[in-house]
């Protein structure tokens, strides 16, 4: 059976986050492929020494996310915009922390084509799959 790769790519490309809905886009092959090597080099780095690497900060992580999914979002219906007021919301509409990590990380996922690596967010009870049930929490 022949492979489409273009088919593949003509997925449903909305997702919501905080009550907003974007529509996703590919970044182009070059911007992409340095955004996932910055991303390899930090997980490679976390092998190294404590007193090399930095600590992880929750701020910085949460920034670079922020800063970094415009790049996957498609400029249609003010999405940027829409996207920089989501992330400026207070109480009680913010969007949590670790959803603006979860949604930068799902960007990244789906238009890699590889997971990724992350931190555990064990804490707040948040997976990466897209279905969670009580069920199958120890």
């Amino acid at each position: 059976m022949r492979r489409s790769f273009t088919q593949e790519l003509e997925e449903d490309r909305e997702v919501e986050i905080g009550g907003q809905i974007f529509k996703f886009q590919y970044p182009h092959w070059k911007e992409g492929a340095q955004l996932f090597d910055e991303e390899m080099t930090q997980v490679q780095t976390n092998g190294d020494t404590p007193a090399e690497v930095p600590a992880f900060s929750f701020v910085a992580d949460t920034e670079t996310a922020i800063k970094r999914v415009p790049m996957f979002l498609d400029p249609e219906n003010d999405s940027h915009k829409r996207w920089k007021e989501l992330v400026q919301r207070k109480p009680p509409h913010a969007v949590p922390r670790h959803q603006i990590a979860q949604f930068y990380r799902y960007l990244v996922e789906v238009t890699s084509g590889f997971p990724t690596t992350q931190l555990s967010d064990s804490s707040s009870g948040a997976g990466s799959s897209d279905s969670s049930s009580p069920e199958g929490a120890s």
